[in-house]
């Protein structure tokens, strides 16, 4: 194999005269790329801090929402337990009034039912003291003879 120096120093002004038009040519474009290309990235990375912040924001701000939402179940789940201790109080309360309402209707039944009875009672010990007083007499007795006997012998 032979080698040629001339092919070598050829080949090596080729390398530098192809770098050079290279650098020429394309570096300001790919310097300009390259930092774009940053900035873009930083921006994205910017963007993504911001709606980092946001989201937990929003996260506080739900957390909060729900801390209170949670507060105004139990402030409402309270009232509705006093509300209905309440009407139960109401209830037992007309219960107890309507229970005392029919005692007392019952009382009065009752004291009117006895009254009734004690007539009634009163009329047959009447109509019984007035068979035995004729049946005694053997003669008929009238209304005003068992009215005064009835009378006297409840006086």
């Amino acid at each position: 194999m032979d080698i040629h120096i001339e092919d070598i120093i050829i080949s090596i002004i080729n390398i530098i005269i192809l770098f050079v038009l290279l650098r020429l040519i394309l570096w300001k474009h790919v310097i300009r790329f390259l930092a774009e290309r940053s900035e873009r990235i930083g921006q994205q990375f910017a963007d993504a801090e911001v709606k980092e912040q946001q989201a937990d924001a929003l996260s506080a701000q739900f957390e909060n929402k729900l801390a209170g939402l949670k507060q105004r179940d139990q402030d409402l789940l309270a009232a509705a337990k006093a509300r209905a201790f309440k009407e139960a109080d109401l209830i037992l309360e007309k219960a107890h009034s309507d229970a005392a309402v029919l005692v007392s209707d019952a009382k009065n039944h009752i004291a009117v039912e006895k009254a009734q009875a004690l007539e009634d009672v009163h009329d047959e010990v009447a109509r019984l003291a007035a068979n035995m007083a004729s049946q005694i007499l053997h003669r008929e007795v009238s209304t005003s003879d068992n009215e005064g006997v009835v009378e006297e012998f409840f006086s």
